[in-house]
């Protein structure tokens, strides 16, 4: 069964408020947006329940500065909460601010509050106009990577920390040490900037 997001009762307080004539347009272009987003998401999910226990591998490079570059191993059933706590980890930087990933987009993003209209964001994230996926609801093997092979990370949206995620491959598991170490970084390249430079020096 595909991961299905959460409403509570959210297109139901939409129609209501339309059929009261309050912000009908605004309030249709987000229903149009919503249903967008459910069907993109739905067309990139995996049909898995019961997974093959295996390690996915991705290379994390950081686009604010070059030649800086992680590889993480990390388990199918882990989820990209776990995925951005490691990448955040790996640049030596305290896991103070919100994270989100994106889908590419063949278009110009139109959105409201977000660079991408296809986010998924960490718990607590309440900015959007309808229901996003949380991070911590999608496991890795939750999305098909060969329909997509990218992802985009933003850490941190005042400094805006950008980062591309590429998948790399799976492989199998090879021992339960295997499993207690992940996810964990596999190879590093380049420094990481200082989180929170001091300018005045």
């Amino acid at each position: 069964m595909k991961l299905k997001i959460k409403e509570k009762g959210f297109i139901k307080s939409i129609n209501e408020a339309i059929l009261e004539n309050r912000h009908v347009d605004y309030l249709n272009e987000v229903l149009k947006k919503y249903d967008n987003y459910k069907k993109t998401f739905e067309s990139i999910f995996t049909d898995q329940t019961d997974t093959e226990a295996e390690i996915y591998v991705f290379r994390i490079n950081y686009l604010n500065k070059k030649n800086v570059w992680r590889d993480i191993e990390i388990l199918d059933i882990q989820t990209f909460l776990d995925l951005a706590c490691k990448i955040i980890e790996s640049m030596d930087w305290n896991n103070d601010h919100m994270h989100g990933f994106d889908l590419p987009e063949d278009k110009k993003p139109d959105t409201f509050f977000t660079g991408s209209s296809l986010s998924f964001f960490a718990p607590g994230w309440e900015d959007d106009p309808h229901p996003t996926f949380k991070t911590s609801e999608i496991r890795i093997c939750d999305i098909d990577y060969n329909k997509v092979s990218k992802l985009n990370l933003i850490f941190d949206y005042g400094d805006g920390h950008q980062f591309e995620i590429i998948f790399k491959g799976k492989r199998n598991i090879k021992s339960k040490k295997d499993i207690k170490s992940m996810p964990k970084i596999v190879d590093i390249r380049g420094v990481a900037p200082e989180q929170y430079p001091d300018y005045n020096e």
